[in-house]
C-alpha cells in the first residue's frame, strides 16, 4: 500500500473518532478567490461563461453550535474572513464521501443563499432561498451542511445561513385575495400565523437594517454606489426617503452579487413593480455587471448578472471606466453643446443594435452593442462623467418599453435618444459617415409625438421639463422650416454646396418642419422622382437622388423631417 493511501486511511479513522465523540463536523477549506486573468483591456469583454450564473453566499460549515448571524457574507468565490476561516481541512477521495444524520427542525434563511444537490459548493445548484424563507430541515451532513425539503425533493444549504430563530425582518406578504398569499419560486414571502391558522404579513423593521438585509458593514464592491453609478443628481431628485432606501437596498444586494432582495419594508408591491421595471436600472449604470431585475414576486426582486464572481464584476467596471475616459478625451475643451453632440455622434456611429451585454452600460461603451436600455445607460454614463446633470426617462417606443435620457445644457433641459438616433444598419453600411440628428436635443412634446407612451414617474422623482427648442440640430444649422416654400428653399441652398462637391460619394439634403400640415404637403409631393426632376436637375447632372428618409408612414415615430440622399451621378 502506498504512503498516500495509508495517510488517507489514517486521517479518515481520526475523523470517524472525532465525529463519534460529538465534536461537530469536519470543516472543508474555503474556495480561494480567483487570481484573475490577464490585465484588464478596455477593448475586450470580461472573461465569463456564456450564460453567467449568480454566485450566492456559501461558506464552509461552522461548529455544531448555532453561529452568530453573519451580517457580511461574501460570495463563495471570495476569501472568507479570519473569523470563519477553518483551521483544518478534510481530505476525501470524492465529493460524494459524506454521511447525513437524520433530524427534524423548522429553520429560517438568514439571507439569500443557494440550495445545492450535495453538502458543499462542489455540487450543482438546485435553486435559491430568499431571506427569511422557512425550511424543513431533515438532516445534517458530515460536512455540517443541512439537508432540507426543497421542491418535493432534497437539497442542501450552508449551515452558516440557516437559523432556528425567525428573522426580525421577514419578507412582506403579497396579498392576492383576502386569505391568499403569493409564493416565490423557491420560498415564501409571508410568515404563517399558527394560532389563527392563516397567513399574515410579517412585521418588518422600520430601519431596514437586520440580519436579512444585504450587509451594510462591508460590501463586496464597496464605495458610494450613487457616485459609482454616476447618478448623484438623479438620486437627489427622489421625493421620498423610502424610495431612496429601496434603491439603497437593491444597490447593496448588487454589490454583493445577491440574487434576491426584498424591498417590501419601504414600498408596496405595485411600487416595487415600477421600481423594478422603470427605475432600478440606475443602479446598473456604473455597476455594469448588473443585468437587471429578471423577475419579481410581490416586493421580492430576483436579480440577474452578467458575471458570477466579484473579480469579473470589478474588471467590467474598470474596463468601463477606462474606455469612458478614452472616449471623453476626444471632446476635451469643447463647448457644452458640442460635448453633448460629440457623445451622441460617438454612440450613434460606434454601436450596433444587440450584443452580449446589450442591456448594460458595458455594451455600448466597451463591447460595441446595445439595445435601448444599453444605449440609454451608455449615454447617461458618458454625459454624467463629462460633468452634466442627467436623468433617465422611460416610455413605450412602438410596442416595447423604451428608455432615453434628459440632459441640462446652459440652463435648459433637452431629450436625447441615441437608440433612435442610430442610423439604420443598411444605410450605415453603405455610408459610414451618415448620422441621424432627429433625436439630439429635442423637447418633451417632440418625444411624446414620436412614441406611444411617456411614463409619468413624478410620484418617485422630479422630472425636469424640456421645453426649449434652441439646440435642435435642424434649427442650429438653418434646416428648420415653417412652410412648404421655406422647406424647398432650404433644400435648394444645401444643393448648391452638394453640386460643387465632386469627391464625396454621398451628400444629404435635410429639412425639418415645425408643423405636420406643411410637412405632409411637402413630403407627399416630393418623391424621389419629383425631387430629382424639379430640384436636382436644374442645378446639376453630377448628383442623383437615390434615397429618401422620412417617417411619413409611421403613425407614432413622426419626426416631421425629410432627408434626401444624393449620390454621385
Amino acid at each position: 500500500m502506498n504512503l498516500k493511501r495509508l495517510a488517507a486511511l489514517l486521517l479518515a479513522a481520526v475523523m470517524a473518532v472525532t465525529m463519534l465523540a460529538g465534536c461537530g463536523q469536519v470543516e472543508d477549506e474555503p474556495l480561494p478567490m480567483p487570481s484573475g486573468s490577464i490585465d484588464p483591456s478596455v477593448t475586450e469583454p470580461p472573461i465569463t461563461t456564456p450564460e453567467p450564473t449568480t454566485t450566492l453566499p456559501e461558506t464552509t460549515p461552522a461548529p455544531e453550535t448555532t453561529p452568530e448571524p453573519v451580517t457580511t457574507p461574501a460570495p463563495e468565490t471570495t476569501v472568507t474572513t479570519a473569523e470563519t476561516k477553518p483551521e483544518t481541512k478534510s481530505e476525501t477521495s470524492s465529493k460524494d464521501d459524506y454521511t447525513v444524520e437524520p433530524m427534524s427542525a423548522t429553520m429560517y434563511a438568514t439571507m439569500s443563499l443557494n440550495v445545492r444537490k450535495g453538502p458543499s459548493t462542489d455540487f450543482g445548484k438546485l435553486g435559491a432561498l430568499a431571506e427569511g424563507d422557512e425550511v424543513n430541515v431533515t438532516g445534517r451532513a458530515s460536512t455540517g451542511w443541512y439537508e432540507i425539503d426543497f421542491k418535493g425533493g432534497k437539497g442542501f444549504v450552508s449551515n452558516l445561513y440557516i437559523s432556528a430563530d425567525k428573522p426580525a425582518a421577514a419578507a412582506v406578504t403579497t396579498k392576492k385575495e383576502d386569505n391568499e398569499t403569493e409564493n416565490v419560486d423557491e420560498g415564501r414571502t409571508e410568515t404563517e400565523n399558527v394560532s389563527e391558522g392563516s397567513k399574515t404579513p410579517a412585521t418588518t423593521a422600520s430601519t431596514g437594517t437586520s440580519d436579512t438585509t444585504p450587509s451594510t458593514t462591508a460590501t463586496a464592491i464597496g464605495g458610494d454606489w450613487v457616485k459609482a453609478n454616476e447618478c448623484e443628481y438623479m438620486y437627489g431628485l427622489f421625493k421620498e426617503d423610502r424610495f431612496k432606501s429601496a434603491l439603497n437596498k437593491i444597490a447593496l444586494a448588487v454589490e454583493q452579487l445577491l440574487p434576491v432582495v426584498n424591498i417590501g419594508e419601504y414600498v408596496s408591491d405595485d411600487e416595487a413593480g415600477e421600481i423594478a421595471s422603470k427605475i432600478a436600472h440606475i443602479v446598473g449604470t456604473g455597476y455594469c455587471y448588473f443585468e437587471g431585475v429578471g423577475s419579481r414576486r410581490g416586493s421580492t426582486l430576483y436579480l440577474d448578472y452578467y458575471v458570477d464572481n466579484l473579480d469579473a464584476a470589478k474588471k467590467m467596471m474598470n474596463d468601463l471606466s477606462s474606455k469612458a475616459d478614452s472616449i471623453l478625451a476626444g471632446c476635451s475643451g469643447m463647448s457644452d453643446y458640442n460635448k453633448v453632440k460629440y457623445i451622441y455622434e460617438y454612440l450613434c456611429q460606434h454601436v450596433r443594435y444587440g450584443g452580449s451585454y446589450e442591456g448594460s452600460t458595458y455594451g455600448p461603451i466597451v463591447d460595441g452593442g446595445a439595445t435601448c436600455l444599453g444605449y440609454a445607460k451608455g449615454t447617461f454614463y458618458l454625459l454624467s462623467r463629462a460633468g452634466f446633470d442627467v436623468v433617465y426617462d422611460v416610455g413605450v417606443g412602438m410596442e416595447a418599453m423604451h428608455a432615453w435620457v434628459k440632459v441640462k445644457i446652459n440652463g435648459n433641459w433637452y431629450n436625447i435618444d441615441t437608440t433612435w438616433g442610430d442610423p439604420d444598419g443598411d444605410v450605415f453600411e453603405q455610408d459610414l459617415s451618415y448620422l441621424n440628428y432627429d433625436f439630439l436635443c429635442v423637447t418633451d412634446q417632440y418625444m411624446k409625438n414620436t412614441r406611444s407612451t411617456v411614463y409619468d414617474l413624478s410620484k418617485y422623482y422630479t422630472m425636469p421639463s424640456a421645453t426649449s427648442n434652441d439646440l435642435n440640430w435642424y434649427k442650429l444649422n438653418g434646416y428648420y422650416a415653417d412652410t412648404y416654400d421655406e422647406g424647398v428653399a432650404i433644400l435648394k441652398k444645401q444643393l448648391e454646396s452638394a453640386a460643387a462637391d465632386t469627391k464625396t460619394a454621398y451628400r444629404y439634403l435635410r429639412v425639418q418642419f415645425s408643423n405636420e400640415e406643411e410637412f405632409m404637403k411637402f413630403s407627399n409631393h416630393f418623391t424621389l422622382k419629383t425631387f430629382q426632376s424639379e430640384i436636382v436637375k436644374p442645378y446639376t447632372s453630377k448628383r442623383v437622388t437615390n434615397q429618401k428618409f422620412s417617417d411619413t408612414n409611421n403613425e407614432l415615430k413622426r419626426t416631421l423631417s425629410v432627408t434626401f440622399r444624393m449620390r454621385q451621378g
